[in-house]
């Protein structure tokens, strides 16, 4: 049923496998059918009985989908019943780092410099991303066809979503593309955009573009410390806020994004600081000590 959606395989496998893991578990405490499943159990799954969590929200949410899907499949409420035993797990989520107005500046500045140590292909692949936003694992599956230089539009299919995805093809992206195309990019009959730099000349793998990510970062002086995101991911980051501080409705980013669930923007939240600004309280109220005024 699921593979009639718009599911893809690894999605399908992960939920089945949470659900394999969690019945087994189950049948390995003598329940061999759904009507004979405890809620204690279901708990103990989750969570030990000394409070240690064993498993998070990704885990249950998996296992719940699979219980959600089977209801029409077992009329006697034997689904909804375990679904009621899953524990509120509460969800935690890490601040996303996100780049500066002036690591900005200084990204830019290194990709539009001639003396930069930059290949023309690392600065179309840092333009696209910045600009787009698009996936790695979308860049690095770019060919030839995705570029529609009439109607000036990027048309790729999602890896991760299996979703076709639109999106304009500015001048500052395109230039960059055309010139890495006539300029520096080999001779070959491969029909991929982006590819290697050296001998036998293969299409640029999704995993190469994090190399690529940290030559910008480190042509631009920016982010070497210890500790300090360098994947192409925050340059995605960087489009979502910024889209979203300049009051752009969140499905045209989501749209923008290549999302499938407007649950997916959620994350990105975090750095609207234009907005979270607007739901700061004033503490005008409150006494502080004169040593913080």
């Amino acid at each position: 049923m699921a593979r009639k959606g718009d599911k893809k395989e690894s999605t399908i496998y992960a939920k089945s496998h949470s659900a394999a893991t969690f019945l087994l578990s189950l049948q390995e405490q003598g329940m061999n059918a759904l009507d004979e499943i405890s809620e204690e159990a279901v708990l103990g799954f989750f969570v030990s009985s000394d409070g240690t969590k064993l498993r998070g929200c990704s885990s249950k949410n998996n296992i719940a989908a699979v219980f959600k899907a089977c209801e029409p499949f077992f009329f006697h409420g034997s689904c909804s019943k375990v679904l009621t035993f899953l524990p509120a797990l509460r969800e935690r989520r890490k601040n996303i780092q996100y780049l500066t107005s002036e690591e900005i500046l200084k990204v830019k500045a290194a990709l539009a410099s001639e003396e930069s140590s930059l290949h023309l292909r690392d600065k179309a692949v840092g333009l696209l991303v910045l600009y787009t936003g698009l996936r790695c694992c979308d860049i690095a599956g770019m060919t030839m066809d995705c570029i529609d230089w009439s109607k000036d539009l990027i048309c790729v299919k999602q890896q991760k979503t299996d979703v076709p995805l639109e999106l304009p093809l500015t001048a500052i992206v395109g230039n960059a593309i055309f010139d890495y195309i006539t300029k520096e990019r080999p001779k070959t009959e491969r029909d991929e955009i982006f590819l290697s730099q050296s001998r036998p000349f293969g299409a640029l793998k999704s995993a190469s573009l994090s190399h690529v990510a940290n030559k910008i970062m480190k042509a631009a002086y920016i982010r070497q410390g210890k500790g300090n995101r360098r994947g192409f991911h925050i340059f995605r980051h960087h489009l979502a806020t910024t889209l979203l501080g300049n009051g752009i409705p969140p499905p045209v980013i989501s749209r923008t994004l290549g999302h499938t669930s407007p649950d997916s923007l959620d994350p990105y939240l975090s750095a609207d600081f234009p907005h979270l600004k607007e739901c700061s309280l004033s503490v005008e109220r409150f006494t502080l000590r004169k040593e913080v005024m």
